[in-house]
């Protein structure tokens, strides 16, 4: 039996399509969270992009996998300080994706309310955004090269979590090529 007859089974498809076409389009139907990762580079200047491919890894010692593309303004700045803060966005966090995708946008990125941190020393605590589902501040471990991404695993050191009305807020999920609303049942 060949792949092309095994894909055909699985999922209507174009005739004999690539592992790769399939494979994206199956990945469009597994939900992620949405984060902003950000970090600060050696003269103080934050950096920061939307992700989601960003996963946990382990709880003991906790760890998170970020994987971020070679050709994002991040890479470098992640690599030469091994520090990442990753943003879990709520619902109401939307709008601040724009200018965290698109990279004409950059001079945006840390513009609207909520954002901690945005300007300091290199060694100071990494920019945060306070209306976040949850925040995590790691330091990277091990990088990965692989294909078109670096893989930074990196070891959480501390985590924000919001109190209070906000503590109820529900997280960004990315789904077929957009942002879906979870309600709790």
């Amino acid at each position: 039996m060949s792949s092309c007859e095994v894909l055909e089974r699985v999922a209507p498809v174009e005739p004999c399509a690539s592992v790769e076409a399939v494979f994206k389009a199956a990945m469009r139907k597994v939900p992620s969270a949405v984060t902003i990762v950000t970090s600060r580079d050696d003269e103080g200047q934050p950096h920061g992009m939307a992700a989601s491919a960003v996963i946990s890894v382990s709880m003991s010692p906790p760890t998170l996998l970020v994987a971020i593309n070679r050709g994002a303004g991040l890479n470098p700045v992640a690599k030469a300080t091994k520090r990442l803060c990753v943003n879990f966005l709520s619902q109401e966090q939307q709008p601040l994706l724009t200018p965290f995708s698109r990279s004409e946008l950059k001079h945006q990125r840390f513009e609207s309310d909520g954002w901690q941190n945005v300007q300091g020393n290199p060694e100071g605590r990494l920019p945060w955004h306070a209306q976040a589902s949850a925040v995590a501040f790691a330091e990277v471990e091990t990088a990965i090269e692989h294909a078109t991404h670096t893989l930074f695993l990196a070891r959480v050191l501390d985590v924000v979590l919001p109190t209070g009305d906000d503590a109820q807020r529900l997280p960004m999920v990315w789904l077929a090529g957009q942002c879906v609303s979870l309600s709790p049942t």
